[in-house]
């Protein structure tokens, strides 16, 4: 093997990915909540021999009881079994982690160190994680107070988002955020799982230049997309379906020559793009 074909296969950065675990002890619809702990834990020991870089969970990791002390037990077991990665863990917060808890109480039972919106290098790769779990006058949803399809990325949020990036220029960045940032219709009318304010955000990332792909959970069937040359990469749900046969989760892999291969696992398909080059 010559030096060309190590450089292309040897990633910059390799990060796990799961996606709307859901974890209740009990089942609806598609979603097989009581079995997202062993589906985490397979997860997990995938991720563990993977040698990675860091995991993000995408956000929803726990779903709803309507007592307070059961939700939390619910975050300290997915939390615990998450801890089996041995590397650094990140948490995306979704619209259902905040069902029962505030983002505060959320945070530090993850263990989280960041608060809910922050950015951090791994190599020269730049990431940033969004938070779109705030009312339209910036305010954050809490403890069931909000309606999971008016969703908005607080002016504050943006401000900070805007000038982050600009910091971080001469860096391919990468955005993390549980709902949806891409634009389609569904109904005639903006697809629910999109941020209200989704075209304010996306003019942000375009404006900064360096932003290759944003990567996103939230709409459980996972979709793929492409915008102004931007990539917005959809997880598929891993509470959907029953089984272990039925789990969705992925290893990342960002490429020197800017490729972005996602591996899945179970139901998550494979994907391959060729992140633009800069300028």
């Amino acid at each position: 093997m010559n030096q060309g074909d190590i450089s292309r296969r040897a990633p910059v950065v390799s990060l796990g990915l799961f996606a709307d675990a859901h974890y209740a002890e009990m089942v609806y619809g598609d979603r097989h909540c009581k079995e997202s702990p062993a589906k985490l834990a397979a997860c997990i020991d995938t991720f563990e021999q993977g040698e990675l870089d860091f995991v993000v969970c995408m956000g929803d990791i726990i779903d709803k009881s309507e007592d307070h002390d059961v939700e939390l037990g619910y975050l300290v077991r997915m939390r615990e079994i998450f801890a089996g990665f041995s590397g650094p863990r990140h948490f995306v917060i979704g619209n259902h982690d905040v069902a029962t808890l505030t983002k505060d109480e959320f945070l530090r039972e993850c263990g989280a160190t960041h608060p809910a919106y922050y950015s951090f290098d791994v190599g020269n790769v730049h990431f940033a994680v969004l938070d779109g779990n705030c009312h339209r006058d910036g305010n954050d949803f809490s403890a069931g107070n909000f309606a999971w399809d008016d969703a908005w990325v607080s002016a504050a949020q943006l401000e900070w988002l805007a000038q982050d990036l600009a910091e971080s220029c001469d860096r391919k960045s990468i955005v993390f955020c549980h709902e949806n940032l891409d634009h389609r219709l569904w109904n005639g009318e903006l697809d629910p799982h999109i941020l209200r304010n989704a075209d304010q955000v996306r003019g942000v990332l375009e404006t900064a230049g360096n932003v290759r792909a944003v990567i996103q959970a939230h709409y459980h069937p996972g979709l793929q997309t492409t915008m102004n040359g931007i990539d917005y990469l959809g997880l598929r749900a891993m509470v959907v379906g029953a089984g272990l046969e039925n789990n969705s989760f992925a290893i990342v892999s960002v490429h020197a020559d800017g490729r972005l291969v996602l591996r899945g696992f179970e139901q998550q398909p494979n994907v391959e793009l060729q992140l633009r080059e800069d300028g």
